[in-house]
């Protein structure tokens, strides 16, 4: 006797109950509403950075009909630049300030606004407010503030009895720079502060709650709850943190131009002078493309690190 086994075939269920949209389709779709980004990408920033790098092997002055080929000519100038490297050096102290104490204060404030029960919007809105302003609007501020003999700053030492540390604080060397950066983290920490803000409101307080169960401390609450919580949103405000100061321009433009000497110079300033000033198109192209890509490796190389950290 043999037993046949009749199977059914499995009914393949309508379109609608998969899913809806084959993922092909929802590929094409996705292309198409990201097209205009890239078009705008395309034209305003790769064919620019395409037409510096052919730039930097031509000599230029802005005006002749003629750009004549010279190879490595203004790269070989760019190496031999005491000015330019003097401003990478700068804006590597830039860097380094606005990461670390930029990126410190913005998130120490956002920790004590997050435990305030009542004024959190009052606070955001003060602490933002420096960012509103234009560049050219906090440049002029601080150059007031920061001048020497009446400046606002050396008078209110004067007043509190510390006129021993009234200083030139734009033209002194050693002290010119940081009072820079400070202007600079002033300007730019009300971003990151908001950023910080939101993370922490978004942070679920039962992990608290269970984290004070176990006898954590504040320290300890914060290591092991709010930190790791904020790992996507550290990431962000580091990486913006960071390009924002390695591309400072406005702000130095309007305090001291590059001076006194070249003790504030920074790379965007020194490009625009050998451009704008010197009339070198070919050499300032050689160095932006230098500095443009220390600065898309320097975007990889943090983007690799804040990626495996929130991984893990």
């Amino acid at each position: 006797m043999t037993t046949q086994t009749n199977l059914a075939p499995t009914a393949r269920p309508p379109r609608a109950a998969r899913g809806g949209i084959r993922p092909s389709r929802q590929n094409v779709i996705g292309w198409l509403f990201l097209m205009p980004a890239i078009v705008l990408i395309g034209v305003f920033t790769i064919t620019p950075f395409a037409q510096a790098i052919l730039l930097s092997f031509q000599s230029w002055d802005g005006v002749s009909a003629e750009s004549p080929w010279v190879g490595f000519e203004n790269y070989e100038f760019v190496a031999g630049d005491p000015i330019f490297w003097a401003s990478m050096r700068n804006v590597l102290f830039f860097g380094v300030i606005g990461f670390v104490l930029g990126n410190g204060i913005a998130l120490g404030m956002a920790l004590a606004v997050n435990r305030v029960a009542k004024g959190k919007t009052f606070f955001r809105t003060v602490f933002y407010l420096p960012g509103v302003l234009s560049v050219v609007v906090v440049g002029l501020l601080f150059s007031f503030i920061l001048a020497p003999g009446s400046g606002v700053l050396n008078r209110l030492l004067e007043l509190a009895g510390l006129g021993v540390l009234a200083q030139n604080w734009l033209g002194e060397p050693a002290i010119a720079l940081p009072a820079v950066a400070a202007v600079f983290i002033w300007f730019h920490w009300g971003f990151g502060f908001l950023l910080f803000l939101a993370g922490l409101q978004d942070i679920p307080k039962e992990l608290y709650e269970a984290a004070e169960l176990d006898g954590a401390k504040a320290w300890a609450q914060f290591r092991y709850v709010t930190w790791p919580q904020l790992a996507p949103v550290s990431s962000i405000v580091s990486l913006l943190t960071l390009l924002a100061a390695l591309q400072i321009f406005g702000t130095v433009q309007v305090l001291t131009n590059g001076g006194p000497g070249y003790h504030t110079m920074v790379p965007t300033l020194a490009i625009f002078n050998e451009a704008f000033v010197n009339w070198r198109y070919g050499s300032a192209a050689a160095m932006s493309v230098i500095f443009g890509g220390a600065l898309v490796l320097l975007s990889i190389l943090q983007l690799a690190i804040t990626g495996r950290r929130s991984r893990t």
